[in-house]
């Protein structure tokens, strides 16, 4: 494993702090597990609806999967340990800071307490790889098995970097690398962590992520949600050719190197030369409420051009804009399950990027028809009612012992 330098002293102390009070904090916790086991036990023999908790990470993902079980009827929470720039606070429902007062004095038990709240208020525990709601903690490598003994159900599917090791990653290695160098360094860390999941978690969902994911049980692909009325397309597409009229493509990368952002201005600049009227919009580290704007005037969207598709592409089509994305690096089943389901992106890579923006930015009817059929995509699997009635079956599978349906169910792995 790469050294990642020599250890500060403030790091040396935090770990002290952290194993220090873990030691009276251990049978606290204990205790409270076992006795969160008989109420949990008794509400699925009764056939109760589980209650919900996604969390930690303050992925935005969990805020719309939450919002798809609330609407399947469920108790759906989230709990985050802070928010990214782009998002807002108010996007998540509970964070750690509401458990106890600011500073140092009560830091070192925040987590011990959001863990014990976990335990009572909820049922079925979703969670990305990078670790759970001690992962700050000196116990954080009991945590799975906590949950366990207490008869909580574990879900987990990943989200990027959670299961991103070297020598797993394919084609998006070398710009992941450059993006994320910290990936080389917590590869083992990574690695462990994940396989601590396999061997506990209740169910795996393997979407369309890259990465180190030994065990699967479920392939699901469009895994991702979104509110498609916030989403819903605001204006019709125009009649500009890039002869006639000018054709705005919008870019959204947090991180150029595996969004292929560098080829995309490149593309852009050559098509300019060549007469055509197009313009690229970038937006880096805007806040959502902007990217929606941009994406609701824009005629094309591009997503990235190495690896694979995700949420950029989702706003898009759900905004009735074509979009551009990478598909053919996508695993072959992966890609024959979004085939099947009739995926509307144009696959562009750096190579192809070129000729794929100059054939729409040229055809507006083409452009209008792709739109539509991105729309009715996203409200067919990507919306809440699609999504939440996939999350209603994986939960009766965990919490009831349902059987999964057989296009659903493929396991995989430990």
């Amino acid at each position: 494993m790469p050294s990642s330098g020599p250890t500060r002293p403030g790091a040396i102390l935090r770990s002290l702090v952290r194993g220090v009070v873990a030691i009276p904090m251990l049978p606290v916790i204990v205790v409270a597990v076992i006795v969160a086991r008989f109420p949990t036990l008794r509400r699925r023999r009764r056939g109760l609806r589980p209650r919900l908790i996604w969390g930690p990470i303050p992925i935005i993902s969990i805020k719309y999967w939450s919002q798809a079980l609330r609407a399947q009827g469920f108790t759906s929470r989230t709990c985050v340990f802070g928010y990214y720039a782009i998002n807002q606070r108010s996007d998540f429902d509970f964070h750690y800071d509401d458990f106890l007062p600011a500073g140092l004095l009560f830091e070192p038990f925040r987590a011990y307490l959001v863990f014990l709240w976990v335990l009572c208020v909820s049922d079925v525990y979703f969670s990305f790889f990078d670790g759970g709601f001690l992962q700050v903690t000196a116990l954080r490598r009991i945590e799975l098995p906590l949950l366990r003994l207490a008869g909580k159900r574990i879900v987990a599917s990943p989200y990027g970097s959670d299961i991103a090791v070297p020598g797993h990653l394919d084609v998006a290695e070398e710009p992941l690398l450059r993006d994320y160098p910290e990936i080389a360094v917590y590869g083992m860390r990574t690695r462990r962590r994940v396989l601590s999941f396999a061997r506990w978690a209740n169910l795996i969902v393997r979407n369309y992520q890259y990465g180190f994911l030994p065990r699967w049980d479920v392939l699901w692909p469009t895994q991702l949600a979104i509110d498609v009325a916030q989403w819903r397309p605001a204006q019709p597409l125009g009649d500009a050719n890039g002869h006639v009229g000018e054709v705005v493509v919008v870019h959204a990368p947090n991180h150029r190197h595996i969004k292929g952002t560098q080829r995309l201005i490149e593309a852009i600049d050559h098509l300019c030369s060549e007469g055509l009227r197009v313009r690229l919009e970038l937006l880096e580290r805007r806040p959502n409420s902007e990217v929606r704007t941009a994406v609701l005037q824009a005629d094309i969207v591009v997503e990235q051009l190495i690896a694979g598709y995700a949420m950029f592409a989702i706003e898009g089509m759900s905004a009735g804009r074509p979009v551009l994305s990478a598909l053919s690096w996508l695993p072959d089943d992966v890609r024959a399950d979004l085939k099947r389901r009739g995926l509307p992106i144009v696959d562009a890579n750096v190579d192809t990027v070129t000729e794929e923006l100059r054939a729409l930015i040229e055809d507006p009817q083409r452009r209008r028809g792709l739109g539509e059929a991105g729309r009715r995509f996203v409200l067919d699997h990507h919306s809440y009612h699609a999504v939440g009635a996939v999350w209603e079956v994986i939960i009766q599978h965990v919490w009831g012992g349902e059987a999964l349906p057989m296009g659903l169910s493929q396991r995989h792995g430990c």
